[in-house]
């Protein structure tokens, strides 16, 4: 059976997001225009991929077929990209602009050696117990990463202490990017996708 998704990204914002619209057609006509949104006009494929979530629970990308799912590439030392966006998320989960059943925010890390399940957990508490945290090696996620061109690598290890940073792609995707873009547009784009799926046949 085939596991892949079909999904656009839609959103991009100034951190590390990405914007899944779970879409089996064109939506162009049925999402709205926004400073900083862009649309594809063909939905993307993305393969189903198993990596373990917050819990240390197996978790597959197609557990969120017929959702939104708002997409963040980052990780749990990021300084400055990765909590923006996650803020930002968290700002928008708390507007009450879109029902929850509908709605997932999810975090995939990019530094699987050091974001461990109970890392990301702790990461993610700050902002929402409902958020969804990924992980896996790093040689797991850039197959995953790549289908979204959410770019990544590691840099050098400091000669003291070993420390380094990552570096990504700053996106949020609607698995539909949008730049910079504000609750109002995510929130927009967003129940634009859910109407569409509530009057799919």
């Amino acid at each position: 059976m085939d596991r892949s998704l079909s999904i656009r990204p839609a959103l991009l914002v100034a951190s590390a997001f990405a914007c899944l619209a779970v879409a089996q057609r064109p939506l162009n006509a049925a999402v709205p225009s926004y400073d900083r949104v862009h649309v594809l006009e063909t939905p993307t494929p993305i393969s189903d991929a198993a990596l373990i979530d917050q819990d240390g629970a197996s978790f597959k990308l197609s557990d969120l077929q017929g959702k939104v799912a708002f997409v963040l590439f980052g990780f749990t030392n990021c300084p400055d990209v990765c909590p923006l966006s996650m803020q930002r998320l968290r700002e928008l989960h708390e507007s009450g602009r879109l029902a929850d059943d509908n709605v997932a925010y999810v975090m995939i890390s990019v530094d699987g050696e050091r974001d461990t399940p109970a890392a990301m957990k702790v990461f993610l508490a700050k902002y929402s117990s409902e958020f969804i945290g990924l992980t896996a090696e790093p040689h797991r996620i850039t197959p995953i990463a790549d289908q979204f061109s959410a770019m990544f690598f590691k840099g050098s290890s400091h000669p003291h202490d070993g420390s380094y940073a990552v570096s990504h792609s700053p996106q949020i995707f609607v698995l539909d990017p949008v730049y910079s873009a504000s609750v109002e547009a995510m929130a927009g784009v967003a129940v634009a996708l859910l109407r569409e799926k509530s009057a799919a046949p």
